[in-house]
Order: C-alpha cells, then structure tokens, then sequence
C-alpha cells in the first residue's frame, strides 16, 4: 500500500475529489434536461393536484402562480432550444474534464510516491479546464436564470402573494454559485502547479539508494 500523502496534499486532493465529482453529477443532469423537453401542460396539472397546499400560501392568487410557474418553464426551455448545441458542447466538456479531475484525484492518494508529482501537474491543468468549462457553463446557466426569472416576474406582475424580482434573485444565486465553484478550482491550478506543493511531494519520495548492510 501506498504511504499516505501529506496532511495538506491530501486534504485538498479529498476536496477536489468531492468536487469533481459533484461536477460531474451536475453536468450529467443539465445534459439530460438538454436532450429532453418539458411538457408544461403536465407541469400545470401537477402543479395544480398541490392547490390546497398553494392555496394557503398565496390564498387566491394560488393559480397565478401556477400560470407564472408555467410561463416560467416555457421561458426556459425556449432559452435552452436556442442555445442546445453549444450547451451540450460546454456540458460534454465540462462531464469530461470534471471525470478527469476526480480520477487523477482518486490516483493521487492510492499511487507510488514516484509517480505523484507527474499526477499533481495532470491535476493543475485539469483543474484549469475544468474551470474554464464551468465558467462557460455559468454564463450560459445565468442566461436560463435570467429569462426563468423573467417571465415568472412578467406572469406574477402586480400580485402581493407572490414572490417578487424572481429575474434578479436567480441570477444572482447563479451568478454567485458559478464564481464559487470557478474560485476553487482556479485555487486548485495554482496549488497544484505551486513549487511548494511539488517539493512537497518529492521529499515523500523513497530514496532509490540501497540500506547499509550491517
């Protein structure tokens, strides 16, 4: 068995594990909502078995929001035909890249201390373009917030009960969930590619030299 990684090393190889493995999960998910297609009506059938629910949220304007919430899913899937094929080209290189940044991880902690430092530089540039997909992939999720949130506000215009700058309120939660997870992967390039994290690495290293015999 491999002797374990640094302190440091290995809790930062754990969380960009975790991390890509999340990103992975996430890009898996757009790219089925990318192949499939809402059917709204179901949407507004469903949305309207929950009336008694909605009803003691929003009392009469209960079905406005279900219209609202309908417009909503319209909007979006609108946004998301006109832009499917670059979207399912970022998504396919995010899904890729992501898969690639959580094997390296996963190898970092089990293989020989030799071959560690050729991994932790396979890490920084797969981190890199991990964050370079996941940026595109934020511009285009707060295009879909932006217009989600759009119509749900055009819909609901006017009604008290219901909820208010849904437009704003999306995008900025989009906006501000792509420069967090933007920010940990820049971090991991540069930890990764970091002179000290390298020296780090290559003081774990077994000398090749043969023990005195004695």
């Amino acid at each position: 068995m491999s002797p374990p990684l640094p302190s440091p090393l290995r809790l930062v190889s754990i969380g960009t594990t975790l991390l890509a493995a999340f990103l992975v999960l996430g890009s898996w998910i757009d790219l089925l909502e990318g192949f499939s297609s809402v059917d709204t009506s179901e949407v507004r059938r469903a949305v309207e078995q929950q009336g008694p629910f909605f009803s003691r949220l929003y009392g009469e304007e209960a079905l406005v929001f279900v219209e609202a919430f309908a417009s909503s899913l319209e909007a979006r899937q609108s946004t998301l035909g006109d832009m499917r094929s670059l979207r399912m080209l970022v998504l396919f290189g995010l899904c890729i890249s992501a898969t690639a940044l959580f094997m390296l991880g996963w190898r970092l902690m089990l293989m020989a201390p030799s071959s560690r430092p050729r991994i932790v530089r396979m890490l920084s540039k797969t981190a890199l373009a991990c964050a370079i997909f996941r940026t595109l992939d934020g511009a285009q999720a707060a295009a879909l917030a932006r217009r989600t949130g759009a119509a749900f506000d055009l819909a609901a215009a006017f009604k008290t009960q219901l909820p208010q700058n849904m437009e704003t309120t999306l995008s900025f939660f989009s906006i501000a969930w792509t420069f967090f997870v933007v920010a940990l992967l820049f971090w991991g390039w540069r930890y990764f590619q970091a002179p000290k994290t390298l020296a780090l690495l290559e003081k774990n290293v077994p000398s090749s030299s043969s023990p005195p015999l004695g």
